[in-house]
């Protein structure tokens, strides 16, 4: 009984890790920055908006399960 405790509690905690690790990718559209991993989705917007004044859209996403619970930008 013990040793079945033991390997559910492994299990939990290598599907955890797995489930939240996440990883960077670099996006090309102007220097956003985007975490995901297989639950959630963190997008840093940095995000090129006008080839003439120079703008840029600065702000924050988050997504969960594919679902947006947050986002602000500077438009």
């Amino acid at each position: 009984m013990k040793k079945k405790k033991i390997a559910i509690t492994i299990a939990v905690v290598v599907a955890l890790v797995v489930l939240l690790t996440p990883i960077r990718v670099a996006l090309k559209d102007g220097g956003s920055v985007r975490y995901q991993s297989l639950v959630y989705q963190v997008t840093k917007i940095h995000e090129f908006a006008d080839a003439v004044t120079g703008a840029y859209i600065d702000g924050l996403e988050v997504q969960i399960f594919g679902i947006t619970v947050y986002r602000e930008t500077n438009e």
